[in-house]
Order: C-alpha cells, then structure tokens, then sequence
C-alpha cells in the first residue's frame, strides 16, 4: 500500500498591533503571495524611480536649451552689431576715398566713383544662425571675414596714404617764418639801395630787431652763417627738392647739421648785410628753382 505525501504549503502569519489598547490583527499569507507582492513592490518603485528621473533629465535639458538659446540669441545679436559696424566703416571707407581721391597703392591719386549694394547688405547673422544649412552659415560668416579683410587692406593703404602725405606736409614750407609787414615781394623791382633793377626771388617780411624767425618745415640746416649782401642766414633742406633761406637775421640758433621741425625758433629779425632795416629775406627754391613764397603761405595742408 503506497503512502500518499501532502506538501504543506507555507504560511506566514502577519501581526498587526494598532495600538496598545487595541487587539493584534493577524492574518496568514502565503509563501508566493508574498513575492508577488514583494516584485510588485519593488517593480512599481523601480518604474517610478525611472519615471522621476527621466522628468528630471527633462526639465534640465529644457533648463540648459533655454540657457543656451538665451546665448545664441545674445551672441547674434553682438555678431549682428558687428556686422552693422562693419558696414558703417565701409560707408566710411567710401567717404574717405572720395576725400582723398584713393583708389588702390598703385594708383593713388586716380579715383573713381564707387558706391552701390555690397554684400554686407544681404547678410543677416540673427536670420541663418538657427538654420539647419551649415553651408549656409558658413558661406554668410565667410563673406563676413572676407568683407572684414578687405576693409582692414582698405585701411592700411589709406594708413599709409595718410602718413606719406603728412611727412610730405611736415616737409614742404606752409608757414609764416615771421608775422609782419610785406615791404618787398617776388618778382622784378628797383633794388632800394643799389637803384637798379632785378629780379627778387623771395619776400621780404619787416618786423622788430629781435622777433623770433621760425623754420616754415622739418627739414635739415645746409648753411648757417654769413652770406654777402645776405648777411647772417640759415638755409634749411626739407627734402623733396625744397629749400628755404632766411636772410639778413641778427642772431642765428641752429648749426650746419642740425635737424629742425616746422615752428622750431632758428634766428632772430636782423639787418645785417645788404639792408635798409630789420626784415627776413625769406626764400622758396625747388631744385634750385626760386618760387614766389606767398604760394605757400597761402596753402593749406
């Protein structure tokens, strides 16, 4: 006779005291309930935790776009006020070309109308930053580096357009050697003392014995001390082909070598040599070639 095997199930028993007053509440559970409830404890915990994660991954991904949009909206902004910079110094550039009649370097003084849409216009930094063409942004910030350069090449040659013509300026007789009063110009006359007639190369400039004569340019002193009929005179070579004289001075300040700058004091208003009274004999010579001195008094540089 077979003996028949019966499996007790397990149980365990769950005892719940509300308080102390009050009766214990037990109740049994099985084995396999209790996993179950178990996996679906942790199951429900694990999906929420994901759940809570993942919304917190999204809040700072919409926390760091929001960031990085408020960025890239100021950075087009600046890119956007730069490139309008830009264009305002190719509005300039144009202006100055016309005022300086400058084209290119080897062309200098040849200058012809320019103006017109440049493709500056056309670009717009805050309109193709958030597209999706990268050949696009690339192409327009190119342009823009492109337009940038040939601004600054313009500039450069204008540099140094500007500084030729300011050491052209710095060289080239422009001001008074001595305020006052024209007693003899350039041109023929009757010499007051020999009462004959010939040609004056220069003007004589009358003021008190002792007024300060001045350089009319930067240049180089040739010549400082006496000159015949000429007296005491400096003589100054400004480069170029110009050179000045100032005659008939009563004391002289600068030496033969001696570089001097435009308004430096050389000498003092004298009457020596061949003169009637106190002036400057004051001359203007390009390459040896007398000019009439009034030219460039008159002249604005």
């Amino acid at each position: 006779m077979k003996k028949r095997i019966i499996k007790r199930k397990e149980n365990f028993t769950v005892v719940i005291v509300p308080s102390s007053k009050a009766r214990p509440i037990h109740f049994s559970i099985s084995k396999g309930v209790l996993v179950f409830f178990i996996l679906l404890f942790f199951s429900v915990v694990s999906v929420s935790i994901y759940f809570i994660t993942r919304r917190v991954v999204f809040k700072e991904v919409l926390r760091a776009n929001k960031i990085l949009k408020e960025k890239t909206h100021y950075f087009a902004k600046k890119v956007d006020e730069s490139l309008e910079l830009v264009k305002k110094i190719h509005g300039l550039n144009t202006e100055l070309r016309g005022l300086l009649a400058l084209k290119e370097r080897r062309r200098v003084l040849e200058y012809s109308g320019m103006g017109g849409p440049s493709r500056l216009e056309d670009l717009n930094i805050s309109k193709f930053l958030f597209s999706d063409s990268t050949k696009l942004v690339d192409m327009n910030v190119n342009e823009l580096k492109r337009e940038a350069w040939v601004e600054f090449q313009d500039y450069r040659d204008i540099v140094k357009y500007l500084a030729k013509q300011r050491e052209i300026a710095a060289h080239t007789p422009s001001i008074w050697p001595v305020f006052g009063r024209i007693t003899s110009g350039f041109g023929w006359r009757v010499n007051p003392l020999l009462k004959r007639s010939e040609f004056h190369s220069a003007l004589d400039i009358a003021n008190l014995k002792g007024t300060p004569v001045r350089a009319t340019a930067d240049g180089r002193v040739v010549m400082a001390g006496w000159a015949g009929r000429l007296g005491k005179t400096v003589v100054i070579d400004h480069g170029n082909g110009y050179t000045t004289y100032y005659g008939h001075c009563d004391e002289v300040f600068v030496k033969q070598g001696e570089k001097v700058i435009k308004g430096q004091i050389i000498a003092t208003v004298g009457a020596t040599g061949l003169a009637t009274g106190p002036h400057v004999h004051y001359e203007v010579r390009r390459y040896g070639k007398p000019l009439n001195p009034k030219y460039f008094l008159e002249r604005r540089f």
